[in-house]
């Protein structure tokens, strides 16, 4: 499988998250990509569910969701991914499944899946402004690949971008991230209700940053200092699966 999609979902969607102002605190994703042996999605989406429903009942104290891809020529693949936590849970969270989980998973979904692979992502949360009730049935995500040394230039245009767009309210929701491990990447994800929310604003981000910083030598300052930092790019659309998604009303 690609490369890319090894990191892939380090981010996707970051539920119920309030971006603070202050000191905000590090925290991760947690992500599982399976893929489903030769005629086996449907009982792969069966075991999902009935395992999704056992942790539940267990009392598990994360909510997991589901993607797939709808772009790309690699479709046959769920993400199942859960955030935001901190490091620390990790230790926690491990001892809690080892204890309350048992070999259901073995059991029940392991039969059907072909390959696995599992990622960490941090998430930028000073950078990102995701509201709380985001509707995010489809999920945007761009990643970039940093080029060698120029992880500094590439934070601060980041920085600076994410400050201007935060301080002049630019209508889109965002989130940055960077997958734990490999070469040096950055990825950026922005929520769609539907597939006409996908659509171009009528003000492009570029015309809204010449406006916002009365200058176009200062817009074209930031995004030269920001494409100059990355070598190459790849977007993927997702959906968000939610019938292969835990419900929080039954936890």
């Amino acid at each position: 499988m690609n490369k890319f999609y090894s990191v892939l979902f380090t981010l996707i969607l970051i539920p119920a998250l309030c971006v603070a102002e202050d000191q905000p605190p590090q925290v991760i994703s947690d992500s599982w990509t399976m893929v489903p042996k030769a005629g086996h999605a449907d009982q792969l989406e069966t075991a999902l569910k009935a395992h999704l429903a056992y942790r539940a009942e267990k009392g598990d104290t994360r909510q997991w969701d589901t993607y797939v891809p709808v772009t790309g020529n690699d479709l046959n693949r769920y993400v199942v991914r859960s955030c935001c936590q901190p490091w620390a849970e990790q230790d926690s969270y491990r001892a809690w499944s080892k204890e309350h989980l048992g070999e259901h998973f073995s059991e029940t979904v392991h039969p059907h899946v072909a390959s696995y692979m599992h990622n960490f992502g941090e998430i930028d949360m000073d950078n990102s402004h995701w509201d709380e009730n985001v509707e995010a049935n489809f999920v945007g995500v761009t990643m970039w690949q940093v080029k060698p040394g120029k992880g500094a230039q590439a934070n601060a245009a980041i920085a600076a971008m994410s400050t201007m767009a935060k301080e002049n309210n630019w209508p889109r929701n965002w989130s940055w991230s960077s997958p734990v491990g490999g070469s040096q990447r950055v990825m950026l994800a922005t929520p769609f209700k539907n597939y006409a929310d996908m659509a171009p604003l009528q003000e492009n981000f570029y015309q809204f940053a010449k406006k916002h910083l009365k200058s176009e030598k200062k817009a074209d300052e930031m995004f030269k200092d920001f494409n100059s930092s990355f070598s190459s790019s790849d977007y993927t659309i997702w959906r968000h699966d939610k019938a292969l998604s835990m419900h929080k009303d039954k936890q």
